[in-house]
């Protein structure tokens, strides 16, 4: 995950809270979507599962373009950069097949990611529907769900195919993911590692939380004002909602 291409303006929508806001447990009560980001928000980021992926994409790319790992690695960010993801760019680029990319680069070990049932817990108390939103395939997502034991918890998985290959935070992966799920952007709230997935969430009306991470891709935004709650540990805090939110 890193640094994504600047957005074109959204249109004018409800108004988003400041920063002093953020902590305000009121701001759920209304909420009943919950949309979570998979990798590095669902599971704690230490489990470095995104360490795997990365290797992989830069294996992908070296092997299909006959590059060598320093040439491999350049691009893989260069057409992150450019295009999103790395995979966006190899599919313009060279016409790569997106779901043979998908498939390798999610051949990864979801052993260090732990069952949690604290998270499953909080997320059965959850009041409405929970959706998984990635720029992964649903196959990894689903793993990594089963890993955690919390898959039977959500109603669906929008991933990068279910979003025509478009990526977070491109608004038109955001529409696709309301539209097919007739989301209400406002009584909705979307959680996620990445402050630059949260700023269209926010324009569009949702509640945002942003899990911080390490990452050094996650650090650039952290106090802008689209981010209206934030977390280090996503099951605890989840836990301290559910206890707050009024009867329904």
């Amino acid at each position: 995950m890193a640094m994504l291409p600047a957005m074109s303006p959204l249109p004018e929508t409800a108004a988003v809270p400041a920063p002093a806001d953020r902590s305000r447990p009121a701001g759920f009560d209304h909420v009943d979507t919950w949309i979570f980001d998979l990798d590095n928000t669902l599971y704690p980021a230490s489990c470095r599962l995104f360490d795997q992926v990365e290797r992989l994409i830069g294996a992908y790319v070296a092997q299909h373009l006959n590059l060598d790992a320093e040439q491999a690695h350049r691009l893989q960010k260069q057409y992150f950069q450019e295009y999103g993801t790395t995979m966006n760019g190899l599919m313009l680029r060279h016409g790569v097949d997106p779901h043979h990319y998908l498939d390798f680069v999610h051949a990864i070990d979801v052993s260090p990611v732990q069952p949690s049932p604290t998270l499953a817990g909080a997320l059965a108390k959850l009041p409405g529907r929970k959706l998984i939103y990635t720029n992964g395939s649903v196959a990894h997502a689903e793993r990594v769900m089963d890993r955690l034991g919390v898959r039977e918890h959500f109603s669906d998985i929008f991933d990068i195919v279910a979003g025509n290959f478009e990526p977070k935070p491109k608004q038109s992966s955001y529409r696709a993911l309301i539209e097919r799920h007739g989301i209400e952007p406002a009584r909705a709230a979307l959680f996620e590692d990445l402050p630059q997935n949260l700023e269209p969430a926010a324009a569009m009306g949702m509640v945002t939380v942003l899990v911080r991470t390490d990452s050094p891709w996650a650090q650039a935004g952290r106090d802008a004002a689209h981010i209206h709650h934030v977390t280090d540990d996503l099951a605890g805090w989840l836990v301290e909602i559910v206890d707050k939110l009024p009867p329904r």
